[in-house]
């Protein structure tokens, strides 16, 4: 536990969580059980979309190479039709844009290559995006994305505009675009006011806004919200990326229609987005994301979704940010809870503990362990204080 001790409470609360995980099966394979006729077929494998108004076509799913280790799993993919690449100059210390690049070579033709690149000076910007460049083994990058940015002021930074500018006039990227996991309505809202960048990556699942069935209602139609928000970037020419598709990814067993792929289909139902990078780090992953493209959510696939969300609604954060600015000890409470994922549901244990300790002490959970009562109001009922509690037990 990385140098922690754990004492008999905290051993305690480790065995609650995993008899609660245990406790869990039965819903997910119930969910599985409906996952047979989760989704029909539609437009057939393979669908393609446009990308906002940037002139490129791109696969409903894509490959999210973040925590993939072995380029041929990469090239299984683009070579079955996930000819859109997302991957950045800081995941897995720069060895994943390397990775990347071998899994491209000879194909990087053929694929809508993202990475992404933070805000900094405007010759700093510019030297990270030609060591991408090399790390990738590329002339250009095709979508060249501001890291993890949360406001409208971030938007419109001098620096960061300045520095892309002269990147598209050197033909060293084509499309400039920009990626959040907070503030995301205010930072999809601002992209469109300001019309510089052409894209938005977004978290966006099925646990979004004020769960399943309104999500899904303000999606298709008005409203506020993130679903609403991604609609309208869409129609107004944004092209929207999906990122965190299948709520954590927590592991099920397998399935002719899986949760996973049923939760796809649920985030291609909103027509404002036009593509999805979900994680893919085996072949038999590709094989079940691709399994969902060109298809859509049948009654099976909502009851499946039902299902899974109960499995995993105690211990998977929405990433909606409504609880920011609320912890009076300055706890970072979606961030923290984004690391658990990681740790619990991707399986990272060195990328979970890399995404807490970014946090920080200030902004890290370790006052939950002495805090008398949480003032922190979950959306989705989550009980915030335990999981930041285990988060700071588990990765401090």
């Amino acid at each position: 536990m990385s140098g922690t001790t754990i004492d008999r409470r905290d051993a305690l609360k480790l065995l609650v969580a995993a008899a609660a995980a245990i406790a869990a099966r039965p819903a997910v394979r119930a969910a599985e059980s409906h996952a047979s006729d989760a989704a029909s077929p539609a437009a057939g494998a393979g669908e393609k979309r446009p990308l906002g108004k940037t002139g490129i076509t791109v696969p409903t799913i894509g490959v999210g190479a973040m925590i993939t280790r072995e380029a041929e799993i990469i090239r299984y993919a683009v070579d079955r039709g996930a000819t859109y690449v997302d991957t950045a100059d800081c995941y897995m210390g720069g060895e994943n844009e390397r990775i990347v690049g071998r899994a491209l070579k000879g194909v990087r033709n053929k694929v809508v290559l993202a990475s992404k690149v933070h805000i900094a000076p405007v010759d700093q910007m510019i030297r990270s995006v030609e060591n991408s460049l090399k790390s990738l083994d590329t002339d250009v990058i095709d979508i060249m994305q501001l890291h993890g940015i949360g406001s409208e002021g971030e938007v419109t930074d001098g620096n960061a505009r300045e520095a892309l500018r002269k990147l598209m006039d050197q033909g060293k990227i084509r499309v400039p675009g920009v990626t959040t996991h907070s503030g995301q309505e205010t930072v999809l809202r601002a992209v469109m006011k300001h019309g510089f960048y052409k894209t938005v990556a977004v978290a966006y699942n099925f646990r979004s806004d004020e769960g399943l069935k309104a999500a899904l209602r303000k999606a298709l139609t008005g409203g506020t919200g993130l679903s609403a928000a991604i609609r309208d970037a869409g129609a107004a020419g944004i092209g929207v990326i999906a990122m965190k598709t299948q709520a954590g990814g927590y592991p099920v067993e397998g399935g002719k229609l899986s949760p996973h792929q049923a939760a796809l289909a649920w985030v291609l139902e909103n027509p404002g987005v036009a593509t999805t990078i979900p994680s893919m780090v085996s072949f038999a992953q590709v094989d079940e994301n691709l399994s969902a493209s060109g298809k859509r959510l049948g009654w099976g696939g909502k009851k499946a979704l039902e299902l899974y969300s109960r499995a995993i609604g105690d211990r998977h954060c929405g990433l909606c940010g409504q609880c920011a600015g609320f912890c009076p000890s300055g706890v970072d409470v979606q961030g923290v809870l984004r690391s658990l994922t990681y740790y619990e549901g991707y399986g990272q244990e060195d990328l979970a503990r890399q995404s807490y300790r970014m946090l920080g002490s200030e902004r890290g959970a370790s006052s939950c362990a002495t805090c008398g009562s949480c003032a922190v109001a979950c959306r989705l009922g989550l009980n915030v204080r335990s999981l930041a509690g285990r988060a700071h037990v588990l990765l401090a």
